[in-house]
């Protein structure tokens, strides 16, 4: 699929509205349960089984207060700062960029492009994992996961888009 340089333009405003919505949005609502002993968990401790909604961005910030800094660089490196910094590449390859010299990042970043994907897997996965855990636990996926996917489905697609837009100069051409 070609598309033309204003409509790419607006697909990349496109995924990264989505994405500025996908990592502040909720995303996913654990409800906790005690199974047979729910009565008496919510008399002694009312607290611990309210239902507790999380964004990406939210997360990141309760992995950076307990301590978990190497999850919550990892998981703000792959769900925040990678995805903006591709996708400003995006536009700049989307708007001829410099040639030759754009090619190169483009295909860094092309490269790079499918760990955004790493994060909605870790969060489908935890969500899996969650929902067997004993006690009438609850996991529901919210609306910014699927914005979030959205955007990532996206970005994969502009950059499909503008791999076919875009030749490699000879010199980058394997041998």
């Amino acid at each position: 699929m070609n598309l033309s340089p204003s409509m790419l333009k607006f697909a990349i405003i496109v995924s990264s509205v989505a994405l500025g919505i996908g990592i502040t949005a909720p995303t996913i609502t654990i409800t906790p349960g005690a199974g047979e002993l729910t009565a008496l968990v919510e008399l002694l401790s009312p607290g611990e089984l309210e239902p507790r909604t999380y964004s990406i961005a939210r997360v990141i910030q309760a992995l950076f207060d307990g301590g978990d800094y190497f999850l919550a660089v990892a998981l703000a490196v792959f769900s925040i700062i990678f995805p903006i910094v591709k996708l400003g590449f995006y536009w700049v390859s989307a708007d001829g960029g410099t040639p030759g010299g754009g090619w190169k990042f483009l295909r860094g970043i092309d490269r790079l492009g499918k760990f955004s994907m790493a994060e909605v897997f870790l969060l489908a996965l935890t969500a899996f994992a969650l929902k067997d855990l004993p006690g009438d636990t609850m996991v529901q996926i919210r609306y910014g996961f699927y914005v979030f996917f959205a955007a990532v489905l996206l970005s994969l697609l502009i950059s499909a888009c503008l791999r076919r837009q875009r030749k490699p100069p000879e010199s980058l051409l394997p041998n």
